[in-house]
């Protein structure tokens, strides 16, 4: 069986032809879905549209392969490609089985498969596992039914059948595809992890999957699980001496949400010698003094924090666990262990006004943040949030679910109840603004410049931030 594996541009492959989009990541997940087929005697290749959005590039991948399945990973931005993508490969190859999975389904099954007629199957969560038991039912050798896959949702004749979730992949099983390292440091270039990292080569790693904590805002309901330190050590040593890596992004949720497991990460990756630098996630509070400390030894460049809010009553509404004074406290013990922060702001919660939001905004711009993204709360379909506005009568259930899949960021509903949307799209200008543009910021970020060569990634993204700027307020 031959699978032609696709990652799904985010913008509408219209407006793909026209820009040039930059990235920071390689399709890791696609690579370990080829890693796991491949143990399973099944050839597949991975055709990237991040790289080439253009649907007529697609279907010559297609002509070309000839596969008997595409398997789509999408993000909740994107979506709309694959009803596109998948409704252009079964007019021409209709016998083309067509398989969905990735980031967007935490997405309910019902909703992804209703907007995407043309897809057959489903496949909710990790793939390694599932997926090339999939294939196997499909290519007929296998006596396994599709009622036994986990998490596999697929069409009965007229019915949508959606399988429950049971179990989850032990991570330390998963082999590592190191052979899959590609140089994608020219469409690296100019996002905002060159900025925070430096110079490409950059891969990302993973330590841990699923998280031990339920935001309401977001729909990864896996349990939280660790990969050995030993394996994730021996990884970041053989891309180091196979592909000349020398900086890594964590792609785990919460990386130090196990305090043990996180200092025996660390203190192996000192005693391993690797002249490595990294970044994570992870949450305020999951982090101490002591930590930390450990963490820049390790190599620690960058911690994206999920701030969200430095409000009591809005941290307890996203269910974040955590309060302001923590927060605080583990912004300023990241700046004085020597580790730059990015901090992640939400706004638009229920409740929210505009004079919380501007608080917020002024916190922030006092601890000393290296980075910040500011965001509206988005209302996916799936998450606890979204369940909120539907009681309260804030948005309807169906109009809902179909806004959070045409692919327009703008169209995802938001909790329209203290602010409007309009208001909403001030303030986030507003807040990133002034975190960018106060007294102090640009020398704050040129003191902790190292060399020539950060001085100018740092000069070319300010001076791209300011003509953005610029631009869109005229």
């Amino acid at each position: 069986m031959k699978v032609l594996l696709v990652r799904v541009p985010i913008q509408t492959c219209e407006v793909m032809k026209q820009v040039t989009f930059t990235y920071f990541a390689e399709p890791v997940g696609l690579h370990y879905l080829a890693d796991a087929l491949a143990a399973a005697g099944m050839d597949s290749t991975v055709h990237d549209m991040f790289l080439d959005a253009d649907p007529e590039s697609f279907m010559a991948a297609v002509a070309a392969y000839r596969p008997d399945v595409v398997g789509f990973s999408s993000l909740i931005l994107g979506y709309d490609n694959v009803g596109l993508l998948s409704g252009l490969l079964k007019a021409g190859f209709p016998n083309v089985t067509t398989v969905v999975g990735g980031p967007c389904t935490f997405m309910p099954s019902r909703v992804l498969m209703e907007q995407g007629t043309t897809i057959d199957y489903l496949i909710k969560g990790e793939g390694e596992e599932l997926f090339p038991r999939l294939c196997r039912v499909l290519s007929g050798c296998t006596s396994e039914e599709l009622a036994g896959i986990d998490g596999l949702a697929w069409r009965d004749g007229g019915m949508i059948v959606e399988n429950r979730r049971k179990h989850f992949i032990d991570p330390a099983a998963i082999s590592y595809p190191l052979d899959r390292y590609l140089d994608y440091n020219d469409a690296m270039e100019g996002s905002i992890m060159t900025v925070m990292m430096g110079k490409p080569p950059i891969a990302f790693i993973e330590a841990s999957r699923g998280c031990p904590f339920r935001c309401s805002f977001c729909g990864v309901h896996e349990p939280y699980r660790t990969r050995p330190p030993e394996k994730v050590v021996a990884e970041m040593g053989e891309l180091y001496r196979r592909h000349g890596v020398r900086k890594f992004v964590f792609g785990d949720y919460t990386l130090t949400a196990d305090r043990a497991h996180a200092e025996r990460l660390f203190q192996l990756i000192i005693d391993s010698g690797l002249r490595v630098e990294w970044g994570c996630d992870t949450r305020v509070d999951c982090v101490s003094p002591e930590l930390l400390k450990l963490m820049k030894r390790a190599g620690c460049r960058v911690i994206f924090y999920g701030v969200e809010s430095f409000h009591q009553e809005t941290l307890d509404i996203y269910n974040k666990r955590t309060d302001p004074a923590t927060i605080e406290q583990a912004l300023r013990d990241t700046r004085r262990a020597g580790i730059q922060s990015l901090a992640y702001m939400m706004l638009g919660a229920p409740g929210e006004t505009r004079e919380m939001i501007r608080e917020n905004s002024a916190t922030l711009n006092s601890l000393g943040v290296d980075y910040a993204l500011a965001g509206i709360a988005r209302l996916f379909c799936g998450t606890p949030l979204f369940e909120r506005a539907v009681e309260r009568g804030v948005i309807d259930r169906r109009h809902g679910e179909e806004c959070c899949l045409t692919g327009q960021i703008d169209w995802i509903p938001v909790y329209e109840e203290t602010l409007t949307y309009a208001e909403m799209k001030e303030l986030e200008a507003e807040v990133v603004k002034k975190f960018y543009y106060r007294p102090g910021y640009v020398w704050q970020r040129l003191r902790g410049v190292r060399d020539a060569v950060e001085f100018w990634r740092m000069s070319r993204f300010l001076a791209r931030f300011t003509v953005s700027r610029f631009s869109r307020a005229c």
